[in-house]
């Protein structure tokens, strides 16, 4: 959880945190995107994540010199994966949904040489961090409202023809009680129009306990595939994202012993045999019966994201009207 300062607070609550693109500078550069931010006007306050691949921190964004500038979110690669922050952008700037993290620009440093992607700040942090403290205040069916969010706006990227290929509860973030965003578009993957897949090329590192079996034999992403992922996502909220139910925890427990094997080898092994991660506690049958259709062998054969919506907005009604799903 990223707990707010007084002074980050002020600077949320303040009249400039809603400033439009046309204040900032405009590069030159046809292929910069025009909302360019200036290096000189960002000012550190935290940082709010490190990972293999580079770093998020939070900054302050304030032109004017007066301290009331806009809180954003600004990310940052390591040099050799700098190839890589470019498709996140790429990625970014076209993409506009509610249940999406906005992007707002990006700052270039030496020449061009290093470059940041400037995204709208939620002070919330990720699921995974925002559940295990608000376990007690979020009941199913803000959980369920959660699910359809993320569902929305999974049908909106498959609709505009990318693969997440990396949606787990750390990459959605919570705007506030009520609303959350998908974020994390680095593994992020356009198709091509005459192809309903896409082919992993480069070695990464890649979160293979949310992945479906045609990922980690094949090396083949599907709209399908992140539908599996989805249901993994589904399990975590349904447990609160406690690290002693995780998927990586339970299925580490599954696979033992390894007899040697190498774990990916060994979890495709019970993936194929058809095991699963299980039923949460006091998860509802027909919670978990929507997460076993994520998890169909088959990518065809899985529910897609429409049908996941329509699913979600009848349990939904039915918990509206005063009806207790069955556990």
């Amino acid at each position: 959880m990223h707990d707010l300062r007084p002074q980050e607070e002020a600077l949320l609550q303040g009249p400039s945190s809603g400033m439009s693109p046309g204040w900032l500078s405009r590069g030159a550069h046809p292929e910069v995107d025009p909302t360019v931010f200036e290096t000189r006007f960002l000012r550190k306050i935290k940082d709010l994540g490190e990972g293999h691949f580079g770093k998020v921190e939070l900054c302050q964004y304030d032109p004017r010199g007066d301290g009331r500038g806009q809180l954003v979110a600004v990310k940052s690669l390591k040099p050799e994966s700098r190839g890589q922050l470019w498709r996140e952008i790429d990625t970014m700037r076209g993409l506009y949904h509610h249940n999406i993290v906005k992007y707002r620009g990006v700052c270039s440093e030496e020449g061009g040489r290093t470059t940041k992607l400037i995204m709208e700040y939620l002070p919330a942090g990720s699921l995974k961090e925002y559940l295990p403290w608000r376990k007690h205040q979020t009941d199913l069916k803000r959980l369920l409202h959660y699910a359809l969010q993320i569902c929305q706006g999974m049908d909106y990227l498959g609709s505009q023809r990318f693969i997440h290929r990396d949606l787990a509860a750390r990459n959605v973030l919570v705007e506030n009680e009520s609303t959350v965003k998908i974020g994390d578009f680095g593994l992020t993957k356009s198709m091509k129009e005459d192809k309903s897949y896409y082919t992993v090329k480069e070695e990464t590192d890649s979160p293979v306990f949310w992945y479906a079996p045609e990922c980690l034999v094949d090396c083949k992403f599907y709209p399908a595939s992140d539908v599996w992922s989805f249901g993994v996502t589904l399990y975590e909220l349904l447990t609160y994202c406690e690290t002693s139910s995780s998927p990586t925890t339970v299925f580490l427990e599954m696979l033992r012993p390894t007899q040697g094997q190498m774990t990916l080898t060994r979890l495709v092994e019970v993936l194929m045999s058809g095991r699963r991660l299980p039923c949460p506690p006091r998860c509802p049958d027909a919670v978990y019966s929507l997460m076993r259709r994520c998890w169909e062998s088959s990518p065809e054969n899985r529910i897609q994201f429409k049908g996941l919506i329509t699913e979600l907005e009848l349990l939904l009604n039915e918990m509206h009207g005063g009806d207790r799903l069955a556990v």
